[in-house]
């Protein structure tokens, strides 16, 4: 019950952390004057902001919350 609690915790830090950068990216996206095709107007704005490594980690928080979940509910009871 511990772990499935602290999975939980980290899916919702991952989340949160996930949702801020791209709020702060979206935010910043009508002060970029130019960007190319492959990252787009989104991007280049994660980019310049420094979104980037908040959005990394919050979805590496996400992911291990999930399989600390996922483990927690396939585990036969102890």
């Amino acid at each position: 019950m511990k772990r499935a609690v602290i999975g939980g915790f980290l899916t919702l830090i991952g989340t949160i952390w996930c949702m801020g950068g791209l709020v702060g990216s979206a935010a910043n996206v009508y002060n970029v004057s130019s960007w190319f095709t492959p990252p787009g107007r989104f991007g280049t704005a994660m980019l310049e902001s420094g979104m980037v490594w908040p959005v990394v980690l919050g979805g590496l928080l996400l992911v291990a919350g999930l399989v600390v979940l996922g483990v927690e509910y396939f585990r036969k009871g102890e």
